[in-house]
């Protein structure tokens, strides 16, 4: 069986497309309490392995798959916004400029640990401030590492990218498909 440490209704969409049968646990973690001065991949990593880590002792012998996703800028994380003017800052801060979006992923299996990354390249658009007002008024920014959702109302706001698609939503999928085939 394999359990998803996480409750993001978007990885659990993604991880549906590839068919296998799953369960969603939520993960016993908590990240805002992590040091974000680190390394940006090895703090992606480090939250992904926690959040696995933290239900592979209920689940020892199961596939369990942890994933964190994050935003990167001038080597700065950009997490979920804690509030309007602070997703509006991040915003301001993407403005006309490329970022990395950072997906890392923790498969636990028996005595298996399989941790990797995954980058996309987010170029976005020099919008204005008034459309950054009117995206955040959607609240479509809240719960979404660096204030959008490139799969929603947000695509608005980005010029182009490279990569992954589904990273920049948080499940990169041509990997995991790969490995979780060999598991199962």
């Amino acid at each position: 069986m394999i359990i998803l440490a996480s409750t993001s209704p978007r990885r659990q969409e993604l991880l549906k497309t590839l068919n296998y049968d799953f369960m969603v646990v939520s993960p016993d973690f908590n990240e805002d309490d992590q040091d974000k001065d680190k390394n940006p991949i090895e703090y992606v990593k480090f939250l992904a392995y926690s959040k696995a880590k933290s239900i592979h002792y209920k689940y020892p012998h199961h596939i369990i798959i942890g994933a964190d996703t994050i935003v990167v800028v001038d080597n700065q994380i950009l997490e979920k916004p804690q509030d309007r003017q602070h997703a509006f800052s991040m915003l301001s801060q993407l403005k006309g400029r490329k970022h990395q979006v950072i997906t890392a992923i923790c498969i636990l299996k028996d005595q298996q640990e399989i941790v990797y990354h995954t980058i996309s390249d987010v170029y976005m658009k020099n919008y204005l401030d008034q459309d950054i007002n009117n995206y955040i008024d959607s609240g479509e920014c809240f719960d979404k590492a660096g204030s959008y959702a490139i799969q929603g109302l947000g695509q608005v706001l980005v010029e182009k990218y490279e990569g992954e698609f589904n990273n920049i939503v948080g499940l990169p999928l041509i990997q995991l498909k790969f490995i979780l085939d060999q598991l199962i």
